[in-house]
C-alpha cells in the first residue's frame, strides 16, 4: 500500500516538473463536471437573476507561447439550464425563449484567438443559438495549467466572459421591460489534455 502511494506521488511530482516544458500547442477535451456556463439578465430592472448550463462536448487547443494557434469548438447543452426553479426552467426552455425542443444545443466555434495581456486574450468566434449564427467575442483569462494530484490528468483552467443580445438570436418575448435584452455570460473552464479530445464535435447544432 505504501509503495503504491509513493509511486503515485512520484508520478505527480515527475509530471509537475515536466509541465513547464510542455509549451507546444496541446489539445484538451472539456471536463464537463468542472466546466460551467453562467448567464444573467434583467428581471424588470429589479435584479439580474442568473442561471447555469453545462457543456455537452467539445475540445480546445491551447499554446501559451503562441495564442494565435489556439482554437475552441464546444457544444452547450441548453436542456441543462437551471434557474433554481422548475417553472422558471420550463419557461426558458419553451418556445418563448430557447425552444430547446427544436434547438437542444448551442455551438461556439472560434475563428481567431488574440492575446491582449500576460494571461488575457479575446476569443473571436461564432455562436449558433436558437437557429441563428452570429459573431461572439469572449474575453478570456488563462488561470493555470498543471497536473491534478487527484486524477493525474494534466489540466488547463480558464475564466471567460461575454455579452450578447438575445433579440439578435430571435428571442424577443417580453422585451424590453420584463426580461432584459442583454445577457451577460460567465464561463469557468477546465480541460483535460489528450485522452478523448476530438477535433470533430458530435451533436452540434449548425
Amino acid at each position: 500500500m505504501h509503495n503504491t502511494r509513493r509511486l503515485a506521488i512520484g508520478c505527480v511530482l515527475l509530471a509537475t516538473a515536466a509541465a513547464p516544458l510542455c509549451t507546444h500547442a496541446s489539445e484538451y477535451r472539456f471536463d464537463t463536471v468542472h466546466t460551467q456556463i453562467f448567464f444573467c439578465a434583467s428581471h424588470m430592472r429589479f435584479s439580474r437573476p442568473c442561471g447555469r448550463m453545462h457543456v455537452k462536448s467539445g475540445y480546445f487547443v491551447f499554446d501559451n507561447d503562441h495564442w494565435s494557434k489556439s482554437r475552441v469548438d464546444v457544444v452547450i447543452d441548453l436542456d441543462s439550464l437551471d434557474m433554481g426553479d422548475r417553472r422558471w426552467n420550463e419557461t426558458l426552455r419553451s418556445w418563448q425563449f430557447l425552444d430547446t425542443g427544436d434547438h437542444p444545443t448551442a455551438h461556439f466555434v472560434s475563428t481567431r484567438v488574440e492575446k491582449t495581456g500576460d494571461r488575457q486574450g479575446i476569443i473571436h468566434g461564432k455562436l449558433s443559438l436558437h437557429g441563428v449564427t452570429r459573431p461572439l467575442d469572449l474575453k478570456v483569462t488563462f488561470n493555470r495549467a498543471a497536473v491534478d494530484p487527484y486524477t493525474f490528468h494534466f489540466t488547463a483552467g480558464f475564466s471567460a466572459s461575454a455579452m450578447l443580445k438575445r433579440s439578435e438570436f430571435g428571442m424577443k418575448k417580453y422585451l424590453p421591460d420584463i426580461v432584459g435584452n442583454e445577457v451577460s455570460i460567465n464561463v469557468q473552464v477546465e480541460g483535460l489534455r489528450g485522452g478523448k479530445a476530438r477535433r470533430k464535435t458530435p451533436g452540434k447544432e449548425d
